[in-house]
């Protein structure tokens, strides 16, 4: 009985043991502790924690806080990402953070196009033949990275002096309001009262960064760029969306209709 009883006892001991080894989870906030210490090296650092896996792609989550208040078309709790430290909203500290979506990506490049438009300040957005988002998967969202970041696998990608910024703002060149018009040899455009992207930035740009696929752990209503997009548990293809395969001109064109405004 006493041999059993120690066996038992050394039994639960190791199980204890194991316990206090598990790996640290995703979904848990640890501020880029290993082994979830991948840095982009850009704001998506205030909510994002991920590692560099064996096989060159990055898994890990985006972290969101609840402010309070409840969304009045869904019903749902509403989430933001938290902008960091200057903002009084650094995860640990000022606000609790948890995982909005468990996430992987895969590294790739995209030319920069803008970052303000008709819902204001978003996610920045780039262009990208179909054939370089990765497959299989929904990669829907992709974002940049400098060179304080971690050095990575990015086939030796440089990164353009353009790129190299903090803020998605900082990748965008001069906006101006009036009337602005284009001739481009074929015809003549004319805009009128717009906000119009002259350049200066990063646009045209090609700059080096990665691809996620995001998967929704819990139901919440997501605060982002002048929307509120419901969010439930699953594949999510919708909230960071950010990627155009192809693009034109088109004089006229606002923002009726376009995010359910």
């Amino acid at each position: 009985m006493k041999d059993i009883i120690t066996i038992r006892a050394a039994a639960l001991a190791l199980g204890v043991m194991a316990v206090m080894a598990a790996p640290a989870a995703a979904e848990e906030w640890r501020d880029h502790a290993a082994p979830f210490d991948f840095l982009f090296g850009n704001h998506i650092d205030t909510h994002q924690q991920t590692k560099l896996r064996s096989d060159g792609g990055l898994s890990g989550a985006l972290f969101v806080y609840f402010t309070g208040e409840i969304d009045s078309a869904s019903g749902l709790p509403v989430a933001r990402h938290p902008r960091g430290a200057m903002h009084g909203e650094e995860c640990g500290f000022d606000v609790d953070c948890v995982a909005g979506w468990k996430l992987r990506a895969r590294p790739g490049q995209a030319k920069f196009l803008f970052h303000s438009g008709v819902n204001g300040d978003d996610h920045p957005v780039w262009l990208v033949g179909r054939t370089a988002i990765p497959q299989p998967g929904g990669f829907s969202h992709f974002h940049w990275i400098t060179e304080a970041g971690t050095e990575a696998l990015m086939d030796g990608a440089e990164i353009p002096p353009a790129c190299d910024v903090a803020m998605a703002g900082d990748l965008e060149g001069t906006v101006v309001d009036g009337t602005l018009t284009l001739d481009d040899g074929a015809a003549t455009y004319s805009w009128d009262q717009q906000s119009v992207h002259v350049g200066g930035g990063a646009e045209n740009v090609t700059c080096p960064g990665w691809f996620l696929e995001l998967k929704a752990v819990d139901s919440f209503a997501f605060q982002h760029g002048g929307e509120t997009i419901p969010v439930h548990p699953g594949a999510d293809n919708a909230t960071h969306l950010n990627l155009l395969s192809n693009y034109a001109l088109v004089p006229g064109i606002d923002g009726q209709g376009a995010g359910g405004h």
